[in-house]
């Protein structure tokens, strides 16, 4: 019985309105009209050549954040492991204090410093003699601010559970590498990078499943552009929501951007499936 009022809760706000986004994805939902149109939204998302785009986007923004996220966080993980207890826990703290801070102020401080005309990146170029460089006007140089900004609160939690998973790594194996004159490079691939095999599956999954639910900072930073450069799935399911009132056709998106996540973690765990006992 304690479990009730919690459950009851996880379906109000969790179970609901996820049944309820599915049906409504089979109608021509606005404020003023309800009507059953079938399969036709998920037909639209597919002609749809503004979807194509947001998927190139999402894609590009997410590899970026993933592959960068876990090499950072593998490396700090790595290298925290030769310091004592107490210089750890500093260390964590340092790379978790940014996760607890608000999106939007890290998205206001990130919008300061790369402001072509008066920001930080503008009196550095100009004290250097180089013209002023509009970083969110070019797709290019715009995707990865977008990444270095999520991986600055993304590698926190990361961190903390390679951290952990290494320090549980018996140091019997590095006693033993060190004596046959194994570098820490090699105790590195040859021994952590293993044994994690296990950490390093949950947490790629993890991670991508945040990374292709970006909205956030591509919305306050971008605002998708430039000309959708930087516009995601979860972006546009809200502009389409918020801003057109096509509650149908979003929820669609949504059950897309569903299916494609799920499809995505299913393949990450069939590949990571051999488990590593130690």
């Amino acid at each position: 019985m304690f479990l009730l009022p919690w459950f009851t809760l996880f379906v109000i706000f969790v179970v609901y309105p996820f049944i309820y986004g599915i049906v409504i994805s089979f109608y021509d939902h606005s404020y003023t009209q309800m009507t059953y149109i079938g399969l036709e939204n998920y037909a639209n998302i597919f002609r749809d050549d503004l979807f194509w785009i947001a998927v190139v986007a999402t894609i590009k923004m997410a590899s970026l954040i993933i592959i960068g996220s876990i090499c950072f966080s593998l490396w700090v993980a790595f290298v925290l492991q030769g310091w004592s207890r107490k210089a750890q826990a500093l260390g964590k703290l340092a790379f978790y204090l940014p996760s607890i801070v608000s999106q939007v102020a890290l998205v206001i401080v990130w919008k300061w410093i790369f402001n072509p005309a008066f920001g930080l990146s503008a009196s550095i170029t100009n004290m250097l003699g180089i013209p002023p460089i509009n970083w969110f006007g070019d797709v290019n140089l715009a995707i990865p601010l977008i990444a270095i900004l999520v991986m600055s609160f993304n590698v926190s939690q990361p961190i903390i559970i390679f951290s952990a998973a290494i320090n549980g790594i018996p140091e019997d194996l590095y006693e033993a590498s060190e004596i046959d004159g194994a570098t820490r490079g090699k105790q590195f691939w040859k021994i952590t990078l293993p044994l994690l095999r296990p950490t390093l599956a949950f947490v790629t999954v993890t991670t991508t499943i945040a990374s292709l639910q970006l909205f956030v900072v591509p919305y306050l930073l971008t605002g998708g552009g430039p000309q959708y450069g930087t516009t995601s799935i979860l972006l546009l399911v809200y502009r389409n929501a918020f801003e057109y009132s096509r509650y149908g056709y979003a929820s669609a998106l949504g059950v897309v951007l569903f299916l494609i996540t799920g499809i995505i973690a299913v393949i990450q765990f069939r590949l990571n499936r051999r488990d590593i006992q130690y």
